[in-house]
C-alpha cells in the first residue's frame, strides 16, 4: 500500500484506486508560513519567498513517476513484512524547474535502501520552471504501508538505551553523517539483529557515510529482541560521536568525581 501526498496542495479528495492492496494517492495540508486570504476559485500554488510552483503542475509531474515511486518500496526486500511509514522528501528545485537536490526529511519508514530510492527517484524528476525562474523548495509526503505479515511492538526501555550508548562509538569511524543530530529508527529482529534501519535530517546527509553506518548498525546485536515479533525503537546520532577510547576516558572520569 502507496500513498502520496504534496506538502501543501489544495482541497481535493483521494486521488488513485482504494483497493485493499492497491496504491492511494491524497493530497496532505501545510499551514503557510503566513497566512493569506485565499480565492476558492483560484489555482492554489506552492511557493516559498523566493520562487512559486503551481501545485497542479507538480502533482501531475510526480504522478508521471508514481511507478518509479511505488517501485522503491520492494528494496526494502525481506523488511517489507514489517516496515511501514511515511517519508516527508523536501525537494529544492533550480530556477529551470530541475531538482537540484532532494533529502528526506523526516521518516517513520524505517528503511535507508527505500529512502535512498525516494531520493534518487527524485533527483531525476524535472518540473516546470518556476515563476520567476527563481529556486524554491517544497516538501512531499510518500506513505509506505507493510505486509503486516510479522507485528511490531514499539519500546523505549534503559536497556535498548544502555545497548545503543555502547554501540555508538562503533559508528565514528565512518566519519561526520549530517552537520547536525540525526534521527535514525531501527527494526530489532527476534534475534537481537536490526532487519532494517532508516535515517533522516533536517540537513542533506553525507551518502557514503550513511551507507557505511546502516551497515555498522545492522551487525549490531541488541538484547531487547523479542519471539516472534520485531522491535521498532528510535535513537538520534549526534553530529560528532565520540569513539569507544573517548567514552571510557570520560565514564572513568565521572567515576572518580
Amino acid at each position: 500500500m502507496l500513498a502520496l501526498g504534496l506538502g501543501c496542495g489544495s482541497n481535493k479528495g483521494a486521488r488513485g484506486g482504494g483497493a485493499e492492496g492497491g496504491p492511494e494517492y491524497k493530497l496532505a495540508h501545510r499551514q503557510p508560513r503566513k497566512p493569506k486570504p485565499i480565492d476558492p476559485g483560484a489555482s492554489m500554488k506552492l511557493d516559498n519567498e523566493i520562487g512559486v510552483l503551481d501545485t497542479d503542475d507538480v502533482e501531475a509531474t510526480l504522478q508521471e513517476h508514481f511507478d518509479d515511486v511505488r517501485g522503491c518500496y520492494g528494496r526494502a526486500g525481506k523488511a517489507q513484512r514489517y516496515a511501514g511509514g511515511r517519508v516527508l522528501l523536501r525537494f529544492l528545485v533550480s530556477g529551470n524547474g530541475t531538482a537540484q537536490d532532494v533529502w528526506v526529511l523526516e521518516s517513520t519508514l524505517g528503511n535507508y535502501d527505500v529512502e535512498r530510492c525516494l531520493v534518487e527517484v527524485g533527483r531525476k524528476i524535472r518540473f516546470h520552471a518556476p515563476s520567476g525562474n527563481k529556486a524554491t523548495t517544497f516538501e512531499y509526503p510518500v506513505e509506505f504501508r507493510s505486509t503486516k505479515q510479522v507485528e511490531v511492538l514499539d519500546v523505549d526501555n534503559p536497556k535498548l538505551e544502555h545497548d545503543i550508548a555502547t554501540l555508538l562509538p562503533q559508528l565514528s569511524s565512518c566519519g561526520q553523517l549530517a552537520p547536525e543530530g540525526v534521527n535514525a529508527m531501527i527494526y530489532i529482529e527476534p534475534n537481537g539483529s536490526p532487519g532494517s534501519v532508516g535515517l533522516a535530517t533536517a540537513a542533506a546527509l553525507d551518502e557514503d557515510v550513511g551507507d557505511c553506518m546502516v551497515q555498522t548498525i545492522r551487525g549490531w546485536r541488541i538484547s531487547v529482541g523479542v519471539p516472534g515479533l520485531v522491535v521498532r525503537a528510535n535513537f538520534s546520532i549526534p553530529s560528532t560521536i565520540a569513539t569507544a577510547e573517548a567514552s571510557r576516558r570520560t565514564l572513568a572520569h565521572h567515576r572518580r568525581r
